[in-house]
């Protein structure tokens, strides 16, 4: 439990960091926003491909496919959903053109 505590509280520390620094640099060169979406979109590659190595590697899971196949896909596919949906109601509601 003590290791968890401390993996969220390091998760949010440098989500609170990244703030920090977003407020103190104030606005990004076009150039320095493009490179940090890159390097995100680079991050969330890696992770994925983490999270498919760790999912392959464990037996219980990959036995199990057959069962629980369905239902995941199910599971992300409204997810997926979701983000989409809630992502263009975030820019059609809330981000205007004087908010942005």
């Amino acid at each position: 439990m003590d290791g968890m505590v401390a993996y969220i509280g390091l998760l949010l520390a440098s989500l609170v960091a990244g703030v920090i620094v977003g407020l103190i640099k104030g606005q990004f060169s076009e150039k320095a926003k493009r490179l940090i979406s890159m390097a995100m979109t680079g991050m969330v590659f890696v992770l994925i491909l983490l999270m498919g190595l760790k999912t392959g590697s464990n037996d219980a899971v990959v036995s199990s496919l057959g069962v629980y196949g369905a239902q995941s896909l199910l599971i992300t596919l409204a997810a997926i959903a979701g983000s989409i949906i809630f992502a263009v109601l975030f820019e059609k509601l809330l981000l205007k053109d004087g908010l942005r």
